[in-house]
């Protein structure tokens, strides 16, 4: 038995939410262009090796608007400089070089980058150097030392992850990232990411629907622990930017839980538009609309006029 061609599922508005939020190719120009400008100023007058993009940019795990995001940019410098300075001087002269180029850059809070901002985003440029096959040594200037991190060991066991879920789990992660923020950004973005990729390595799902449901009724008993960093070893990640929220975010996760499952109940039913309208409230009105979403199915369908709107009144 063939499907309706103009059936339409929560998975759909999943999919399409998920098409918004991942960053288009001219922003990825964009950004590679940002990163270009400051690698040139720095091999020219820094005498570095060049630069890298380690975060969540590089593992596609970045969401939209682009102008909420702090890119990580590595410098990676020659291996003589760390015996030339101390964590502190090389910060120093580090930042004094970005600040002549970019006069509003300022040294971030934790003393390990500097934030440029630019109209579209901002970088935290990162002093380090390469460690063979081991990652990186970051300068640590406020607390006067240096800092070995791999990235690489995430973003391989990331994109294993992800092939093993057939390609789901990445838009899960961005899907998860952007409910966090409709939801009073409780989460730490990085935390959330270790999170859904945890729980979901001992679970199985075949939709993007039924892996959220899995995590926000796992989540509720392990948003209480910190996780391990496999990027930093020996780090532990605490994901809430506030402590004193925790009881709101058990809460979050709880009724988001039982939202989903009177989703799947009208979706069983086959009233589309009331498990649409659910959804709306897991992601706080910011939701494709199932209006929307059948005027486009339609459209696709080459379906107008009068019987359009006859498909759409029965529908709703």
């Amino acid at each position: 038995m063939k499907n309706n061609p103009l059936s339409i599922t929560i998975d759909d508005g999943l999919r399409v939410l998920d098409d918004s939020l991942v960053i288009s190719v001219l922003q990825h120009s964009l950004i590679s262009s940002r990163q270009s400008e400051i690698e040139k100023i720095m091999v020219e007058e820094f005498d570095a090796l060049g630069t890298v993009l380690p975060g969540a940019f590089a593992r596609n795990t970045m969401i939209q608007p682009l102008q909420d995001n702090a890119i990580d940019l590595f410098v990676l410098l020659r291996p003589e400089r760390s015996q030339m300075n101390t964590p502190g001087e090389l910060m120093h002269k580090f930042e004094a070089l970005l600040v002549s180029h970019y006069p509003d850059a300022a040294l971030y809070h934790k003393g390990a980058a500097v934030v440029v901002e630019f109209p579209e985003f901002s970088f935290h440029v990162v002093a380090g150097f390469y460690r063979q096959d081991r990652g990186y040594v970051v300068t640590d200037g406020k607390n006067q030392q240096w800092l070995k991190t791999n990235p690489g060991i995430h973003s391989f066991a990331l994109n294993a992850d992800n092939h093993r879920h057939r390609g789901l789990l990445l838009p899960v992660i961005r899907i998860l990232k952007y409910w966090n923020r409709c939801n009073g950004a409780l989460f730490d973005d990085y935390y959330l990411e270790l999170l859904v990729k945890e729980i979901l390595q001992q679970n199985k799902f075949s939709s993007y629907a039924q892996a959220i449901k899995i995590i926000f009724k796992k989540a509720i008993a392990l948003v209480v622990f910190t996780i391990d960093d496999p990027v930093d070893s020996g780090r532990q990640m605490e994901g809430l930017k506030d402590i004193e929220k925790m009881i709101d975010a058990m809460f979050c996760f709880r009724d988001c839980h039982d939202y989903i499952v009177q989703a799947e109940q009208y979706e069983k039913m086959g009233d589309l538009s009331s498990a649409y309208k659910i959804f709306g409230r897991i992601f706080a009105g910011q939701f494709p609309g199932y209006v929307e979403m059948m005027a486009k199915k339609l459209d696709a369908n080459g379906i107008a006029g009068v019987k359009a709107l006859q498909i759409m009144r029965d529908a709703t």
